[in-house]
């Protein structure tokens, strides 16, 4: 990758969470918006976003390859929420689920695939698209039972399990295996919602973090111990793993990347629908969110 192609990257995803931050804090947008904008993006535009690298062809994979790319999506979930185990055991006894899963629970689809997008095209959409399956039911299942333990208020819902970002991968798949054609107005469809796909996505991100008190965020200690696992060790560990397991490149930069995006938007959410305090996973969101606009593009060069 072009070191200008990266500098370029990281300067169009600035500018479009400035948009969303300075449009929030001058009254034109709302938190209201987030939320419509972020339903839309999750259950409409990344939909066709993960269609789109389907009818792009997916380059270079074949339907032998997938279970040896689902097996290596869902190892370095799993290893993300390992590494929260352990932070939980060597300095956050006594916080609870919350912690484990700021640092297991990656922002996978908003900020991971829109950047895979720009950067990589729709071969890494693909690979991002199936990282969809492990996390939904890991964080539906582990991460549910984890929040629930202590309010005893938990549930497995299947209809969170199978999202529509998981539907659209398994329909993605399906039509990638057997070859079957996409009619050319729905592949027109399917491209316009991936235009959309990463501007939005920046711009939610900047709404969000104009919403809440960012000095009060910045000035929580706990988030730094907490960033250096999301955002450092996770993809320090998924890439030492993963380059034992696989040679194919574009996966292991994909799922490094996916590894080392910031805290998921879904924490603080369940947090507090579990009945736990949801300061401490909102600061995480906001300050390992800021965090990685320097952290992803030093791993993406170190990534080559």
């Amino acid at each position: 990758m072009e070191l200008s192609s990266l500098f370029e990257t990281s300067f169009v995803i600035v500018a479009l969470m400035l948009v969303g931050f300075l449009g929030v804090r001058r009254g034109v947008l709302s938190k209201a918006f987030s939320h419509t904008a972020s339903f839309l993006i999750v259950n409409v535009f990344i939909v066709g976003t993960i269609f789109q690298s389907v009818c792009s062809g997916g380059e270079g994979i074949s339907p032998a390859e997938l279970p040896h790319i689902i097996l290596m999506v869902t190892l370095m979930n799993t290893l993300c929420y390992v590494l929260g185990r352990l932070a939980l055991r060597l300095f956050a006894r006594g916080t609870g689920a919350p912690t484990e899963l700021c640092i297991g629970v990656m922002n996978n689809l908003l900020i991971g695939l829109p950047i895979l997008q720009s950067l990589y095209g729709p071969t890494a959409v693909l690979f991002a698209g199936l990282t969809s399956i492990p996390f939904n039911i890991t964080l539906y299942t582990y991460g549910v039972w984890r929040l629930s333990a202590d309010t005893r208020g938990g549930a497995l819902r299947l209809k969170d399990i199978f999202s529509p970002s998981v539907l659209a991968t398994l329909a993605a798949l399906v039509f990638f295996v057997f070859s079957l054609p996409v009619p050319g107005a729905v592949s027109r469809l399917m491209s316009a919602c991936a235009g959309v796909t990463m501007p939005l996505s920046m711009i939610v991100i900047g709404v969000t973090m104009g919403s809440e008190n960012l000095t009060a965020a910045l000035r929580d200690r706990r988030v730094y111990a907490i960033a250096l696992f999301r955002l450092v060790l996770a993809p320090l560990a998924t890439f030492l793993l993963l380059r034992l397991l696989t040679d194919n490149a574009l996966l292991l930069k994909s799922c490094v990347v996916i590894a080392g995006c910031p805290t998921g938007i879904v924490v603080p959410i369940l947090s507090l629908q579990y009945g736990h305090d949801a300061s401490l996973p909102s600061n995480c969101v906001i300050v390992t969110t800021l965090l990685s606009l320097v952290t992803l593009p030093i791993l993406l060069l170190l990534l080559g």
